[in-house]
């Protein structure tokens, strides 16, 4: 796929090129090309999602969750994540919620995913969720997913879902072994 993307690119430049010298003819080839190019791009996307079909999934529940966003595109460029979890633990010290949250994640391993910072509302007391969201906090619903079967790697699920699901994590449920993917309504 990434050559398709430097394709994109080339069009694109193309393009320019023929619209500042005014061939009509030669940028109408270019955007039938353009055209082709992301169609050929989301056939192999639509081609990736079907090849998951191994993979069986069951939505069990629906828990409300607190959720502190990522407020950066790249979180991984730089210290963000560092500031950010440093940031997110000042902020459940604060609330009083710390050690409700450090119990609650302490039953699962995180294996995946691209949320840094949550915890279910039920857990905590009501003065505890009114002052984290008074942080920049936001009430989420998560639906909570079993993963029944897969017949591929750990990988491979997590292209699976970030091509599904925009905010997720996935988790290993410690007592059970059991894997389950947090789909972050966000």
């Amino acid at each position: 796929m990434q050559h398709k993307v430097h394709d994109i690119k080339r069009i694109t430049y193309e393009i320019e090129k023929s619209i500042h010298t005014g061939n009509k003819v030669t940028l109408e080839k270019l955007i039938d090309e353009m055209i082709q190019t992301c169609e050929e791009i989301r056939g192999e996307i639509q081609a990736k999602k079907s090849a998951f079909s191994n993979i069986k999934l069951d939505i069990i529940n629906e828990i409300k969750f607190l959720y502190k966003p990522v407020l950066k595109k790249n979180y991984y460029e730089g210290t963000y994540l560092e500031e950010f979890s440093k940031k997110r633990t000042e902020d459940l010290k604060e609330a009083k919620a710390l050690d409700v949250h450090n119990r609650f994640w302490q039953t699962y391993e995180v294996m995946r995913g691209n949320v840094f910072g949550s915890v279910p509302l039920e857990l905590i007391h009501k003065d505890a969720a009114r002052r984290l969201m008074g942080y920049g906090w936001d009430e989420v619903t998560v639906k909570v997913i079993d993963v029944c079967e897969r017949q591929c790697s750990i990988k491979e699920l997590v292209e699976f879902c970030e091509l599904n699901f925009n905010h997720f994590l996935i988790v290993k449920e410690k007592a059970s072994e059991s894997e389950i993917i947090l789909h972050y309504q966000v």
